[in-house]
């Protein structure tokens, strides 16, 4: 008996996960390009992003000269959001693209989430 309710909690769990993984809403890699490219226009990201995790958080490297973390981070999503790009709900992680060059250090410098 505990056998068999043990494997149908597994099964269940598999059949969310897999449920879970086919709704998620994934970002098309041309609206990437796009936000990417839209990002690379302005002076303040002279880097491609870092990386992307899950189409949720996008981090970004900046030259940190006098701006915030934060407020580079706002200003991405003010960038995006003008654009009219579908970037509601993602989080901007801001990172010194130098430090990371010269040290491999990876603070981080602040973030902001999309409206």
């Amino acid at each position: 008996m505990k056998r068999t309710i043990i494997i149908l909690l597994i099964a269940a769990s598999i059949a969310v996960t897999l449920y879970i993984n086919q709704t998620k809403k994934l970002i098309p890699p041309e609206v990437k390009a796009k936000i990417e490219q839209t990002l690379l226009d302005d002076a303040l990201f002279p880097a491609r992003p870092v990386w992307w995790s899950d189409d949720k958080i996008l981090a970004l490297g900046i030259v940190a000269n006098g701006i915030s973390g934060d407020e580079a981070a706002k200003k991405a999503c003010e960038l995006l959001s003008g654009r009219s790009l579908p970037v509601s709900g993602l989080l901007i992680e801001i990172y010194d693209v130098v430090k990371i060059q010269k040290s491999d250090d990876w603070g981080l410098l602040g973030s902001a989430k999309c409206l």
